[in-house]
């Protein structure tokens, strides 16, 4: 089955699949573009070593930590909603990490919390999208699909780097508020996309679990902080 096919209710899966690309791919430039301007960062807003490391690590922690509840979120809420919600927050924190004004410890704590945010942007996003991939593609074509998806979009972990040296040997001053800045186009063409390929919104109202889900925040959010801080603690 080619992946330009319809399916259901008419809406074709190449775009939807396409949509869900373009949805997580900040994720991913992500993970890598900002470690590249971390020094301009650091010089530009005075941050300490700590302060540029956490601006760093904000991000994945909150990630890593809310990854279970927005995968339940979205199996409550609805697919294609979670991502359409986690798409906007991770653009608008994006645009609140590029706006970072002033220097020291202000700078440091706006920047870190709008990491934070993104980060959790991302939570939202990413497993609704996993999952709307899964519901269109029939069992047959399945496979190719998550295959493109998670080859595509981890591809662009590589594009990060080359696009962050480029904005930064643009420009120095903006180069950096530009490594953010750059996911906000890309939001709305996943937006479009999305409005366009009308993906399935599938939802299975149930309680949420807040004590279960708690306690994965905190393993899963203590265990990658661990990580993080080995090596400062050995």
């Amino acid at each position: 089955m080619s992946h330009s096919s319809t399916g259901a209710g008419g809406r074709s899966k190449g775009l939807v699949l396409t949509a869900m690309i373009f949805a997580v791919a900040m994720t991913f430039i992500d993970q890598t573009i900002v470690a590249i301007a971390a020094p301009t960062i650091q010089h530009a807003l005075g941050l300490s070593s700590s302060g540029i490391q956490w601006a760093i690590n904000a991000y994945l922690l909150t990630l890593a930590a809310l990854f279970a509840f927005g995968g339940r979120l979205a199996d409550i809420a609805g697919h294609r909603r979670m991502v359409v919600l986690g798409v906007i927050i991770f653009a608008g924190a994006s645009a609140l990490c590029g706006a970072t004004q002033g220097s020291g410890a202000a700078a440091e704590a706006w920047l870190v919390a709008s990491r934070a945010l993104q980060g959790a942007g991302g939570a939202i996003m990413f497993p609704a999208a996993i999952a709307i991939v899964v519901v269109t593609f029939d069992l047959h074509s399945r496979g190719r699909a998550l295959a493109l998806f998670f080859g595509l979009a981890g591809a662009l972990t590589a594009v990060g780097p080359i696009v962050g040296g480029q904005l930064i040997a643009w420009n120095a001053q903006w180069g950096w508020r530009a490594i953010f800045w750059i996911n906000i186009p890309v939001a709305l063409i996943a937006l479009a996309l999305i409005a366009i390929s009308k993906p399935p919104n599938e939802s299975r109202p149930a309680p949420m679990d807040y004590r279960g889900l708690a306690l994965i925040v905190a393993g899963v959010g203590l265990s990658v902080f661990g990580f993080q801080q080995a090596t400062q603690w050995s």
